[in-house]
């Protein structure tokens, strides 16, 4: 509320006067002599500093002088100062303060006064004061902190119409790896704002709530890189020894099979030659025949190997390609990668590895 220097140089005097009367009163809650002493010459200088037009040093003064003597005077002189720097919300609520004090009965009529003073002056401050409305975009259900001139709001006020100083503010909303960009806003007194602030994901971060990449950067347990494949070498491993054995046994049964049809082929020769009643063989084939039946029982054998060191093969590589995809997918990393490899040996067959 505008007032000439004339009022608030006779407001002055009237504080001067009412400090006087605290500091003497029981009703000030002082301790000690030497703290009441100290009030006074505290709020004199308060006095004298907002006289001359120091509001900064005149808070700072009657706040010492109120920490020492609890009085509405000083609280009065505090919120003017607080208007006259345009902090209308400090001051404001100092007003307020005064206005709830419970006066007694036998209150020194200097208390009466600055309450009296103080709903009056908030009464023509609070259609000055501006509101500002903070809304946040794009956080989904993630935690959201929003900040003017980067101090932090309560959350409860997001979204809620609150008082602020006239004059430029900057806001902005942050939430896990995400961010809004600054919004500057020029308030001016009794005005109304709207602020929207929408979050988006901050440059090479992951998505809100976890994404492409940990909060560890990328790395695994250990603290290594593990790039695309969370295997590593393991996995690479298992996989390359897994189509190893995939093509021994296709190799293998494709053999198996090729011996099969040469056995099935030397026992029809044989069978052939013994063309006498009763299916016997005649003497002057019998070398013949029996040579084709060492052959069959050779091939047979060879083709039981191939069948064997084939199925072997295909299992061995099967289990490679489970392990490999298990080793991926694992948040953990094998040592040494399964290693297994078929032999086969004349009438014999198996496999070698480590596991």
């Amino acid at each position: 509320m505008p007032e000439t220097c004339r009022t608030w140089r006779s407001r002055t005097t009237a504080a001067l006067v009412a400090i006087a009367l605290v500091s003497q009163s029981s009703l000030g809650f002082a301790q000690t002599d030497e703290e009441r002493a100290g009030a006074r010459a505290a709020a004199s200088e308060g006095a004298k500093a907002f006289n001359e037009g120091r509001f900064a040093d005149a808070i700072d003064l009657f706040t010492r002088a109120q920490s020492l003597v609890k009085a509405p005077p000083h609280l009065l002189f505090i919120a003017r100062s607080h208007e006259k720097l345009g902090q209308l919300v400090k001051a404001r609520e100092n007003y307020l303060a005064i206005k709830r004090t419970n006066l007694a009965a036998d209150a020194p009529p200097a208390f009466k006064d600055a309450k009296d003073n103080a709903e009056k002056e908030l009464a023509a401050l609070e259609p000055r004061l501006p509101y500002v409305t903070v809304n946040v975009q794009g956080g989904g259900a993630a935690q959201v902190t929003v900040t003017q001139d980067g101090v932090a709001i309560p959350s409860a006020l997001v979204g809620v119409p609150r008082p602020v100083d006239p004059g430029e503010h900057k806001f902005q909303a942050f939430a896990k790896d995400m961010e809004s960009q600054v919004a500057t806003v020029a308030v001016k007194e009794a005005g109304k704002e709207s602020v929207a602030l929408t979050l988006e994901s901050k440059p090479g971060a992951g998505a809100p709530g976890g994404g492409a990449q940990g909060g560890d950067g990328g790395k695994g347990a250990d603290g290594a890189g593990t790039g695309k494949d969370t295997g590593g070498g393991g996995s690479n491993g298992m996989k390359i020894g897994a189509y190893a054995a995939l093509g021994v046994g296709v190799v293998g049964l494709g053999l198996g099979t090729v011996f099969a049809l040469s056995a099935k082929s030397k026992r029809d020769d044989a069978d052939a030659l013994c063309n006498l009643p009763g299916g016997k063989c005649p003497d002057n084939k019998k070398s013949e025949i029996d040579s084709l039946d060492k052959d069959a029982d050779s091939a047979s054998t060879l083709s039981i190997v191939g069948f064997v060191a084939g199925g072997l093969g295909v299992a061995t590589g099967v289990t490679l390609l489970i392990l490999s995809s298990s080793s991926k997918s694992g948040s953990g990393k094998l040592e040494k990668a399964p290693r297994v490899t078929p032999w086969v040996g004349y009438r014999s067959l198996g496999v070698t590895g480590t596991f």
